[in-house]
């Protein structure tokens, strides 16, 4: 059976306690927080683990503007490598296995002025090579999200997402799978799944409307018996949200608490049921 966590950067301004008390009420094996190294005290965040019997399963960069991996810009670009490296840090003192990283800020939708695609690329495979090293060391993958065209520009499929590991060619950089962004992007989730297999490190569950699983038109049943087959042994992390045009949004809404304890117990409950069908 798999583990299920729930990512928190998705729950607004809650408190992280609340959080962690709705997990432990539907179940939830773990968390994934937000990487937000300079604010989130991982002292505290281990206490509450402890208390809650929540283990960290990973951590869910924050790529903003300021957090370009992308950059031509020296200063930037520097900046943004040692946000990862802070991040890295921080997912080793939690626990975490692996960091979701993307290659080039969520809301930027083309290239800036200037910078080429090509150049972009370049730029994100050789700044997050850059830091692969010490990831390594700390032991945590960092996994490359490919986000779907209307949220960013510079690696939105599977297929990109395989070539770009690729070109980084580091050991601690691997992949995962968000099934929202597949459903948009991918022409068959089943076979982009078997595909990335080799470097599948993580997984990210929503529905293809973004709910809660179960709510949509996704396949889960199938996802999970690729996901078997090809072996995987990670973690699935809930990421549902409500329908908003920027999902970093959300750090900055008042939490709807009714919501999200119905999606965390509609995810759970279903892809537990979907699990057992597999079973029987």
């Amino acid at each position: 059976m798999f583990q299920y966590s729930m990512t928190q950067w998705i729950l607004g301004n809650e408190a992280v306690e609340n959080s962690f008390k709705r997990l432990e009420k539907y179940g939830y094996d773990g968390i994934e927080f937000a990487a937000e190294p300079y604010t989130l005290d991982v002292e505290e965040m281990l206490c509450l683990m402890k208390k809650y019997g929540m283990r960290c399963t990973s951590l869910c960069g924050i790529f903003s503007e300021e957090r370009d991996l992308s950059a031509s810009d020296k200063e930037t670009a520097e900046k943004a490598v040692r946000y990862l490296c802070d991040s890295i840090d921080w997912a080793a003192k939690a626990g975490a296995s692996c960091l979701i990283v993307v290659p080039s800020p969520v809301g930027r939708t083309a290239p800036v002025q200037g910078v080429s695609y090509q150049q972009a690329w370049e730029n994100a495979v050789k700044n997050i090579r850059s830091a692969a090293d010490h990831a390594r060391e700390q032991g945590i993958v960092l996994v490359i999200e490919a986000i779907n065209r209307y949220e960013t520009y510079l690696v939105n499929t599977i297929a990109k997402a395989i070539r770009f590991v690729k070109e980084i060619d580091h050991p601690a950089v691997g992949m995962m799978a968000d099934l929202f962004h597949m459903s948009l992007e991918e022409n068959n989730i089943g076979q982009s799944l078997r595909m990335m297999s080799p470097w599948l490190k993580h997984v990210h569950i929503a529905d293809n409307t973004r709910e809660a699983a179960g709510m949509g038109n996704t396949d889960f049943k199938e996802v999970l018996r690729i996901l078997k087959e090809t072996g995987y042994e990670g973690v699935l992390t809930m990421e549902f949200m409500p329908r908003v045009a920027n999902p970093y949004e959300i750090g900055d809404m008042d939490t709807q608490s009714r919501q999200m304890d119905h999606y965390a117990k509609q995810s759970i409950e279903y892809m537990k049921a979907m699990e057992h069908s597999l079973l029987s």
